[in-house]
């Protein structure tokens, strides 16, 4: 499920004024996908930004995008190693030497082999900068939250039409279940007089092959699944948390007992509203993979 939020804040600490920015995307995933970008600083906060997204979310791949801008104070330290400096001095006033360049050594000669200049990162102090970035992160979250909840409503709305198309057809094949026996059962008799015709033929054996067949076709223990299922569909979307995965199971056994009751329809006519249940099916299983 897509969502979005972005919070920035200046905040004072005690390497600066510094303003900073959390960016949390979110886009379709069957599975929690966490991806980090942070400065070489907030590094060693990976492991709970992860934590706090897994607390909120629990599908979809998850960008999270961590800057700081320093608006006062240092940002790095710089380290001169000057016995380096000297020997690089020495080496290159050398080189003028011996080939008679009249022109001195420089400071911006040095620069262009910067070995001896060294920058780092200010060290930061950890409990007081993750002290105002997890209430920043925290307020880019909701906003991610509650932007998903926004685009959940319009799904479930289109999930649930679907589950009403699917209840549609699957009433009009329960209406006919008893009329497709009573086909099955007088052309199944049909067609065993047709193969014995002129021979004797025991009416309890041409009986008992009449249930043989119309048993093949009774798909009455799929219509008793099909409506436990829907039940438990029911139930699941009620409760409005996590409902994700369990009703992809869900579909996916309706899915199965579709198949069956296809395969066991005896009636051409009613091949459509299969059909058009699959299609139902589909159309909920493609739409709830986006939810969470």
């Amino acid at each position: 499920m897509t969502g979005f939020g972005l919070v920035s804040e200046v905040v004072q600490c005690a390497r600066g004024k510094l303003e900073v920015s959390i960016e949390i995307r979110t886009v379709n995933s069957k599975f929690l996908d966490i991806n980090l970008r942070s400065p070489r600083p907030y590094v060693v906060f990976d492991s709970h930004f992860s934590k706090l997204v897994r607390q909120y979310l629990k599908r979809g791949r998850v960008d999270v995008g961590v800057s700081v801008e320093v608006l006062e104070g240092r940002e790095r330290d710089i380290f001169i190693n000057q016995t380096q400096a000297l020997a690089l001095y020495e080496g290159l006033d050398k080189v003028r030497q011996s080939l008679k360049i009249q022109t001195p050594v420089t400071i911006s000669d040095l620069l262009s082999q910067p070995d001896w200049l060294q920058k780092h990162d200010v060290e930061i102090d950890q409990s007081e900068e993750w002290a105002f970035l997890e209430k920043v992160f925290k307020k880019a979250i909701d906003a991610v939250v509650k932007s998903r909840l926004s685009e959940g409503e319009s799904l479930k709305s289109s999930i649930l039409s679907h589950r009403q198309a699917f209840e549609a057809s699957f009433e009009k094949i329960r209406a006919r279940h008893q009329d497709m026996l009573a086909i099955v059962r007088q052309k199944a008799k049909d067609r065993i007089q047709q193969l014995f015709q002129g021979q004797n033929f025991d009416p309890n054996r041409l009986e008992q092959e009449v249930v043989f067949w119309v048993s093949r076709s009774d798909f009455h223990e799929e219509i008793d699944r099909i409506v436990h299922h829907l039940q438990t569909f029911d139930d699941t979307m009620s409760k409005g948390v996590e409902v994700g995965r369990k009703i992809e199971f869900v579909l996916q056994e309706l899915h199965r007992e579709v198949n069956t009751l296809g395969t066991k329809c005896p009636d051409a006519a009613a091949l459509p509203l299969i059909v058009d249940l699959k299609s139902c099916l589909e159309r909920m299983r493609e739409q709830i993979q986006n939810v969470e």
